[in-house]
């Protein structure tokens, strides 16, 4: 399954692409994922991710994630980012080059058996115009924020979503502060329990 985020800067859209073809969860929680050295290297960028985790786990009411930090351990899959193969690791990774459309900010890419998520990438375009934290004062660009907190729903197993005020739209949503978005409530539930 494969989800992704795309931003136009003359408007602030952000539009996903995504499948819904029927809904998938991981097996237990905490599920372990990693970053790149791109995205560890920011303090700035890696608290987004650390807060974005949180926001997941705050509404889930319970430890979602296991962060490891910097994955060292070589390529994490083979294929091309439009297919990838060979999954190592589940991480979130600035993928160079991009190979989707330049509007796309970010694309999570599951591998799952039946209905079961085995491995997960999140792929984040490196040549968006992000802000960091709360980006108060940044017009014309997307909040990372905002784009991992998305990310990390679908690495959830969690789809697009018809409200203009959830995480989970396929536009960007125009309130930079996590804690004001929507999410569906019931799904994550359903999504998270053991």
């Amino acid at each position: 399954m494969s989800q992704g985020w795309p931003v136009s800067a003359l408007f602030f859209v952000v539009l996903l692409s995504g499948c819904g073809n029927g809904r998938t969860q991981w097996e237990s929680f905490p599920v372990e994922i990693y970053s790149d050295a791109a995205l560890t290297s920011s303090t700035a960028r890696e608290n987004d991710l650390k807060d974005a985790m949180r926001f997941w786990e705050t509404r889930a009411g319970r430890k979602l994630f296991s962060y490891l930090g910097n994955w060292k351990n070589g390529t994490i899959f083979t294929g091309s980012p439009s297919d990838p193969q060979g999954i190592r690791a589940n991480v979130i990774f600035f993928q160079t080059p991009w190979a989707f459309a330049p509007s796309i900010a970010g694309r999570t890419v599951s591998v799952k058996v039946q209905n079961t998520i085995q491995n997960a990438l999140i792929m984040i375009n490196p040549n968006m115009n992000f802000c960091e934290g709360d980006c108060v004062s940044s017009e014309n660009q997307a909040s990372v924020r905002n784009t991992f907190a998305h990310e990390l729903g679908h690495f959830l197993g969690l789809d697009h979503s018809d409200d203009s005020g959830n995480i989970m739209y396929p536009t960007v949503i125009s309130t930079r502060l996590l804690a004001s978005v929507r999410i569906d409530d019931k799904a994550l539930e359903e999504l998270t329990q053991d």
